[in-house]
């Protein structure tokens, strides 16, 4: 079986950290897609010594600039290897603010800078396709179960304007929901022969390290 080669955003620390460890440790080539180098190679030493790999790399990814974002997908755009997996993890809560460009802190970083970093790189993913196993690429987006919390659906007007709760929950559903969404609507789009895509729910108060700062 060739190699797979795996990529996840956020896979320096919580279920990111978690997901990349496990892929290493099957022997996958795993990119971590991280918005802080130090952070990300601290990780990345940390995974390779639990399993061993010596085959993992760093891509500089803040999901909160649409052009950061665009240059990350660049890269491996012009470097043309098919990826056979995209573990769109990474994420904000309870945090509050504007993007780069404007957008509510949350809904730019878990939703928006994803469906451009996974929509420019989807060709990769495709050409992945069959992976090494013989199945199609995938593509797992990290939701939650709070898209269901987004009870008067998406105020679209509210996405270009800083964060407005107290608390920013509101706004992290709203993310969570135009997560699942995306996934429906990517599903209709593609042929399940060249991608799988699943959206996913990690589980009730799972320590992802998404509430990191919360007290």
């Amino acid at each position: 079986m060739d190699q797979f080669t795996s990529l996840v955003t956020g896979a320096n620390t919580g279920l990111g950290k978690a997901t990349a460890k496990a892929l290493a440790a099957r022997g996958d080539r795993v990119i971590f897609a991280c918005r802080t180098e130090d952070k990300a190679r601290e990780a990345m030493a940390e995974v390779a010594a639990t399993t061993g790999s010596d085959q993992l790399e760093f891509l500089a990814l803040d999901l909160a600039d649409l052009e950061q974002v665009r240059r990350a997908a660049g890269v491996l755009v012009e470097r043309g290897d098919p990826i056979h997996l995209v573990v769109a993890n990474a994420g904000i809560a309870a945090q509050k603010g504007v993007t780069a460009q404007g957008f509510e802190l949350a809904f730019g970083v878990n939703h928006l800078g994803h469906f451009q970093f996974v929509t420019m790189i989807l060709p990769l993913l495709v050409a992945g396709s069959p992976a090494p196993d013989g199945a199609p690429s995938r593509l797992v987006v990290v939701s939650s179960g709070s898209h269901y919390d987004a009870k008067k659906g998406i105020d679209f007007d509210a996405l270009r304007q800083p964060t407005t709760s107290f608390s920013g929950m509101p706004e992290y559903a709203v993310s969570k929901l135009a997560n699942v969404l995306f996934v429906q609507e990517l599903a209709r789009r593609t042929e399940p022969d060249d991608l799988f895509v699943v959206a996913l729910h990690p589980g009730n108060l799972i320590g992802t390290d998404v509430m990191r700062r919360v007290p």
